[in-house]
């Protein structure tokens, strides 16, 4: 995620207008989605909408989807459970659980990437790992984690933190990551559609899960919901300012707007002739939240542009 980008997306900071009804808020969501995806060249995508928790519009679709680094939040939550259950604290180093790696990193480093690392590796890695779900998560940990690290305590968006939080799961919990995560993460949400993807599911904890729009809309407002474990934002200890007043949380972008906190990432995998695939998952003031997802690799003005076109009609703009 570029980070210069971070302070543009969901700054609007109007109320939602209270006139407005579910139903023309509804079709005003669609109708700029697919507005936006028609000017964008997409011949597939798909939005989800739900109100206060509610399925109120789009897809009724169950057929998977990749969802990309939408991943990552999935990761973070099943690894906060582990701190829930005494098993972990946001202190606990990978050293510690994974034995090797000369200089350890915490896991609240790991969930905010403030780990350092750098370069990315998985970046020229992923397209060899295609159309496999053999788990690549150990081979990027022992990469990340016996080279030298700069840039510690600041924010370096790397899916390498990730990678490392999924072994680190499995081998705590003596479980695959797969099965420890669903049963942490997705299936208290009600998810019944995940798994590792066909095409991208070697690189799970941070890029390969697949499952419906609907059912990753589901898992994002259970625990990110103003209901959900958090939805007043996540522990501080697991915040990381990020600029332009937001920080990233447990996988997820975070900003308090009036007095409700607004959640928000994307998801892209631009592999030519292999996947082109994007997400979005947001939820404004603990209302309404909006799962998208597109076949297609777009830049990050086209994902800024869809930030701004939905949020938009939630705040009556």
């Amino acid at each position: 995620m570029k980070q210069i980008l971070v302070a543009a997306f969901s700054m609007f900071t109007a109320t939602a207008a209270d006139a407005q009804t579910e139903g023309k808020t509804v079709a005003e969501l669609q109708s700029a989605f697919e507005t936006w995806a028609s000017d964008h060249n997409i011949l597939s995508s798909e939005i989800v909408i739900l109100h206060q928790g509610k399925f109120v519009g789009g897809s009724h679709s169950d057929e998977p989807v990749e969802i990309a680094s939408l991943s990552k939040a999935i990761t973070a939550v099943c690894a906060a459970t582990l701190i829930d259950d005494g098993i972990w604290n946001a202190q606990t180093n990978s050293v510690e659980v994974l034995g090797y790696g000369h200089e350890g990193i915490t896991v609240a480093q790991l969930i905010t990437h403030s780990a350092g690392l750098s370069p990315d590796s998985t970046q020229w890695l992923m397209p060899m790992w295609l159309t496999s779900t053999v788990a690549r998560k150990r081979i990027v940990s022992e990469t990340a984690l016996n080279r030298r690290r700069d840039g510690t305590g600041s924010f370096g968006y790397n899916n390498e933190n990730y990678a490392i939080l999924g072994e680190m799961i499995e081998i705590a919990l003596d479980e695959p990551y797969e099965h420890a995560c669903l049963t942490r993460a997705l299936e208290p949400a009600g998810v019944t559609t995940a798994g590792a993807s066909d095409l991208t599911g070697g690189m799970l904890p941070w890029g390969g899960w697949s499952m419906s729009a609907k059912d990753y809309a589901q898992f994002h407002y259970h625990w990110f919901g103003p209901q959900g474990i958090y939805g007043a934002g996540s522990p501080p200890e697991f915040l990381f300012d990020v600029g332009g007043g937001a920080q990233y949380g447990l996988g997820m972008f975070e900003r308090d707007v009036a007095d409700h906190r607004n959640f928000w990432h994307f998801g892209l995998w631009c592999v030519p002739g292999s996947v082109n695939a994007g997400a979005f998952a947001v939820i404004w003031q603990g209302e309404w939240s909006v799962v998208a997802t597109y076949d297609a690799c777009v830049d990050w003005g086209a994902m800024g542009a869809l930030d701004a076109v939905l949020a938009k009609v939630v705040y009556g703009l």
